[in-house]
Order: structure tokens, then sequence, then C-alpha cells
């Protein structure tokens, strides 16, 4: 019997949306309100306590059904949720790898689902031989088997494609699919988002500042730029950072670090900022860091970029083609020399050169990381897979 699909729903399971744990949290909620403007119903499945709070918004529904047994996402509740609820979606796309979410898809929802790696096959995670040796071994008896089973991974780049060929598990035979990642363009009150900043931060109100926002993880290298600040700063040169994200052992470490180096006085720390606070930020800096080892998409540099402020990243970010083509930021090595060269060229930026830099940030947001309805390929391309599934 052939049964016409008239409209189309997705469900996303993420473990969590606790914007801590970084660039997905943060970027799942635009996506989707992308997603329902093009016409597609999203709810979002994840192992948060039923009472964690997000935030209200209209048409996403989100369900929590946590905790899980472990960070892994053991979780019987939201197995036994969507065994009973998952005919009432087209597809399922599934956030993230090494967990139990892959391989409960595989057994539930054989080639209904996607998945979004995330970065996490990422070449960084091969210098870490225990980890790898583990995930390698994982790899073998079930993830791959649970990736095969997909309809197929979603990257957000044809750089991270091919990067994936040359990871440190065995790709072959994964089916890939390429669409765009990012943001919802911002909007806010400029002299609002200001005040609530120099409230917070009224020591940077006087200064020129450049911003990280993001998790402390070794994986971000702000171990690099830290010690590219030290070499500027013994040739007479300050630059002030503010580096703001969630409590960490690594940024226990950096904290030290800089103390050690004597930054104390050029180097301004947070934790987790968000809506007026980040906006405030990233409109008060002069441009966002980001001196990474390895980053799937990088969601802060887009949101810099959507404020119309230039970016200092490196070639083992995945959007760097963009950054580099659009001129609305300056690329290097992730060494400390490298990247010590661009902070040192950025410095040297005039007014007209800076203004230049920040009209194409804005170009470059518009035109390849802000998710509407025009240019939204995920929306393209699950309609695509719809209309292929409509009868059966």
């Amino acid at each position: 019997m052939k049964r016409k699909i008239n409209n189309i729903k997705i469900l996303r399971i993420i473990h969590t949306l606790d914007p801590v744990h970084g660039g997905p949290q943060n970027a799942i909620i635009d996506n989707s309100l992308s997603l329902i403007k093009n016409g597609i119903s999203v709810d979002i499945l994840t192992s948060d306590i039923k009472k964690y709070y997000f935030k209200k918004i209209k048409n996403l529904r989100i369900i929590n059904k946590g905790p899980s047994l472990n960070n892994y996402g053991l979780n019987f509740k939201l197995f036994y949720w969507l065994f009973k609820n998952k005919k009432k979606y087209n597809f399922i796309l599934i956030h993230g790898i090494w967990s139990f979410y892959t391989l409960i898809a595989r057994v539930l929802l054989r080639k209904r689902y996607f998945v979004f790696i995330h970065g996490q096959l990422d070449p960084f995670f091969n210098l870490n031989i225990i980890k790898r040796i583990k995930k390698q071994i994982y790899w073998f008896f079930i993830e791959r088997g649970n990736l095969i089973a997909s309809k197929s991974l979603l990257l957000t780049s044809d750089l991270e494609k091919k990067l994936i060929t040359k990871t440190y598990v065995n790709t072959n035979d994964l089916k890939m699919t390429v669409i765009n990642y990012g943001i919802e363009k911002p909007t806010f009150n400029k002299k609002r988002v200001l005040e609530v900043f120099y409230k917070k931060f009224p020591k940077l109100k006087n200064k020129k500042f450049l911003l990280f926002l993001g998790r402390f993880h070794e994986k971000k290298g702000c171990d690099v730029l830290i010690k590219a600040l030290k070499k500027i700063k013994d040739k007479k040169i300050l630059i002030n950072i503010l580096l703001a994200g969630p409590d960490s052992k690594y940024k226990d470490y950096l904290k030290s670090l800089v103390k050690k180096l004597k930054l104390n006085n050029e180097i301004f720390w947070s934790d987790i900022i968000s809506k007026d606070l980040k906006w405030g930020a990233i409109t008060a800096s002069r441009g966002m860091v980001l001196s990474s080892h390895g980053e799937n998409f990088g969601v802060s540099l887009a949101e810099s970029l959507s404020c119309g402020k230039p970016v200092l990243s490196t070639y083992k970010v995945n959007i760097y083609p963009k950054i580099l083509e659009y001129k609305s930021g300056l690329i290097s090595k992730d060494t400390i020399n490298d990247f010590e060269k661009i902070l040192l060229e950025f410095n040297n930026f005039d007014h007209i050169k800076l203004k230049k830099y920040s009209k194409n940030a804005v170009k470059c947001f518009n035109n390849n990381f802000s998710l509407n309805s025009q240019n939204n390929k995920l929306a393209i391309y699950l309609k695509k897979q719809n209309n292929i599934n409509k009868y059966y």
C-alpha cells in the first residue's frame, strides 16, 4: 500500500543542550529554527534532566529524558520513548558519535537516520594513543556498523569530508553528504548589549581587545595563543585578550600559564557568556581568535563574522578557505610563531583596513554561514530525501 507523506517531521537527538558543551549545542537551536521556517517540523530529544531549562521557543519542542546512566548516553528512558514514538518522524538526526545514540538508532531506525559527526573524527584525536586504540576497537566492532546503517553522514564542509578519509579509522563505504551549517543572523540593540558588557567588564571599556569564546580544551590551542602573546609582549607590544568559557582542568592550566608568563594585565577571564552579554562582548571586541588544532566548523567564528568582526584562526579550522576567500580574517598554522605573526599583523591594521575587513566579514557570513530559507542546504536535502521516499 502506498501512503503519501505531505509534511516532513524530524527528530534531532543530542546528549545535552547545555551550552557549556560548545558549538553543536549553541547552533542546533538556530539550525532547527531555520528548518521550521522551511516548513519542516522539528523536535529535539536529549538526555538532560526533565526540568532542565534551555529556553522556550515557539514551534520547537524539546523532550528531556535524562539523566543517562553515563556520559556515553546509556539511557533506557530515552530508548523506550524513541521506540514508542519513532513512527511519528520521517527522519531522525543523531548529533555526535562514540555514544549509545548511534547504536540505538541502528537497532530502532535502520536507514531512517542521519548522523552529524561534529568533528569527532578529526585527525587531532589521533594524538592520544590510548584513546585512539580504544576508539579503533569500538569502531571496528560497533560504530562503523552504526554509521553504515544510517542514510548518510552529514558534514559541514568539503574539507571535513576530505579529512575524514585521512583519519584514524577506516571510513570506506560510509555515505557522506556535505550540507551547510551556521547560525541565524543575530538581532540585538547594539547600545543595550554594550551597556550589559561594560557593566560586567568595566576594565575593558577603554581597551582594544580580542575575544576567545568557547570551551577550554586542548584542541582549542589556547596555550598557543597565550605563548604567542608572551613573545609579543617581549617586543614591548601589548595586546589584550578576553578568554570566555566554562571552567575545566585545561582552563586551570591556562590560568597558571598566564601567571607564570606574567600576562595577568593583558589577559582577562570570564566563565561562559550568552545572550546580550555574548553579543556585547563580540560587538566591543576588535575581532575573534581561535588558535585551534582542529575544528569542524567554529560557531564562534560565524558569530563574530555576523557582527562584522574579523577572525584570526588556523588552517586546522575547516571554514578557513571561506575566511581567506572573502578576506574576512587572517589564517596561520597552529604554531606559536605563526600565530604570533597574524596577531602582530592584525594589531597593525589601521582604521581603513579594519573597516574593509569588517565589511568583508559580514559578506562572508551572509553568503556562507547565515541560515535562511534561501540557502539552507539541510532543508533542501531533507525535502529531496522525503520526495524519494514519498510513496512506499
